[in-house]
């Protein structure tokens, strides 16, 4: 029988966990209940071992290889990791997996599973017995049994079943993204309606299929930045130059709410996306008084609460249904049903470029793992210049990037130590100790560090420097601190 890979999708900012979910430390790899328990991330790669599976298939972040790498080291699994260079949603993510696998295993029948989902229950037996729809190209989405009416979430309503013989798919009536609780509520008094997990089987070649005939342009994008990736042991980097152009877009929009092959599959577990304080207390372990607390707390004549530290002591007096999480360098305190409001505190240290919405200080245990100091690249200012040339260091990051901006082959980049992927507009190359990358008059060139250790870059422009035209700064994704809060090269 065909083994099952499950094909973790490890991004995400998680913004309504702040302040323990940030930028560079998210929510997917936080400690779910406190120092000694899994990460999200663990938890759900531990859901999907055993004989019906294969080794996992992870997608992440180039910033977060070194994290992935690390906690699955703690669980002692063997993975083969897809790094994007930068998000663009789970559309590209997914398609990214199956083209990395068609040609070496074609038969391949993916589950796509989110890394930050809290899940409890058997889901190894209703997942096999989806196995032979999905070698028949039929795409499967599971849709967990509504609890109450929520707003957070996507509908999937059920149209009977699929066929007439023994199958556990029902056909797709239609999807309902995120209705308004009294519409919420009124599609599960009619019956039929099931919450959308985001978790889907189908075989990587009919996801193929389905992305060349909906999007076509987007599936040559993501096929080039896999032919062209970087590739090491069981890690592969996709090319940002291709990858760039493909579509930001989720499956579910993009493939599965316009394909004829979609079917539904009930999946009867306890299931939560944990996307709110509210719902990390509402998955907690509680004691009498309906408390959750982690980490050195006290609470006294207290109902209802969670209150999590992770540095000190904290303790709370007579409160009822709040929130209160203590990091080294932050500390919110907020009504438990204002909690989805906290992405707005986010987006207000994000417009004031504060590092609190991006990286955490340090902080005793509980605490996320963190990517080491050495993975901030780091731009030193010009060292040299004279009236026909500038020259200026720099320094990548492990798993990080900078770009230049398009200019004349008079602006060049030399790798003085280290292994630096350069991609620009069509090309892509890989240039170690020596080497040079020369500015491309047709657009930006991402150099990105291959090594494990930062690499070491210098600048050099060649003739008048009173008026440069190129200029370097690191890749950042959407909602990341902006250039403005690191050094700049000053030379352009």
């Amino acid at each position: 029988m065909t083994r099952i890979t499950p094909l973790i999708i490890c991004g995400g900012n998680g913004t309504r966990l702040w302040p323990l979910s940030r930028r560079q430390a998210p929510k997917q790899f936080q400690r779910l209940a406190g120092p000694d328990s899994l990460t999200f991330f663990q938890s759900a790669v531990q859901r999907h071992r055993g004989a019906a599976y294969t080794d996992p298939v992870i997608v992440t972040g180039a910033m977060h290889e070194g994290t992935v790498r690390a906690q699955l080291r703690d669980i002692q699994v063997k993975a083969r990791i897809i790094c994007e260079p930068m998000g663009r949603n789970t559309g590209p993510a997914v398609l990214a997996a199956c083209e990395a696998v068609i040609e070496a295993h074609p038969d391949t029948v993916f589950v796509v599973i989110p890394a930050d989902h809290v899940i409890e229950g058997d889901m190894t037996t209703p997942m096999s017995a989806c196995v032979p729809a999905a070698l028949d190209g039929r795409i499967v989405t599971f849709g967990i049994p509504p609890r109450y009416a929520e707003s957070g979430f996507g509908y999937i309503i059920d149209n009977g079943p699929v066929g007439k013989g023994d199958t556990p798919l029902r056909e797709v009536g239609q999807f309902v993204e995120k209705p308004a609780v009294d519409d919420a509520q009124r599609l599960i008094d009619q019956g039929g309606a099931y919450w959308a997990s985001g978790l889907s089987m189908f075989s990587a070649q009919t996801l193929i299929s389905e992305y060349q005939r909906l999007d076509p342009t987007s599936a040559r994008h993501v096929r080039d930045a896999v032919q062209n990736a970087s590739r090491s042991t069981n890690t592969l980097h996709l090319a940002g130059a291709s990858f760039s152009l493909a579509a930001s877009e989720p499956t579910e929009g993009l493939i599965f709410e316009k394909t004829d092959r979609i079917a539904l599959a009930p999946l009867d577990v306890s299931w939560d996306d944990v996307g709110s304080w509210k719902a990390m207390h509402s998955v907690g372990k509680a004691d009498a008084d309906g408390n959750v607390l982690q980490g050195d707390v006290i609470a006294l004549n207290s109902r209802n609460s969670l209150v999590r530290a992770d540095s000190r002591l904290v303790s709370i007096v007579g409160l009822q249904d709040v929130v209160v999480v203590e990091t080294a360098d932050a500390l919110l305190v907020a009504h438990i049903d204002e909690s989805q409001v906290i992405k707005d505190v986010v987006s207000r240290l994000q417009a004031t470029d504060r590092s609190e919405a991006l990286r955490h200080a340090d902080a005793a245990s509980p605490k996320m793992v963190k990517a080491p100091a050495s993975e901030v690249t780091r731009a030193v200012g010009a060292e040299m210049a004279g009236d026909n040339f500038k020259l200026g260091t720099s320094e990548i990051g492990v798993g990080q990037a900078l770009m230049m901006d398009r200019g004349p082959r008079t602006h060049q980049a030399i790798v003085v130590s280290g292994q630096v992927r350069a991609t620009g507009m069509g090309w892509i190359k890989e240039v170690g100790a020596g080497g040079r990358i020369y500015a491309d008059d047709l657009g930006r060139i991402e150099m990105r560090n291959l090594s494990e250790k930062p690499a070491e870059l210098l600048f050099v422009t060649l003739g008048a420097t009173s008026t440069p035209s190129t200029s370097l700064r690191p890749v950042l994704e959407p909602g990341e601190a902006s250039v403005d809060q690191l050094p700049k090269v000053a030379y352009g």
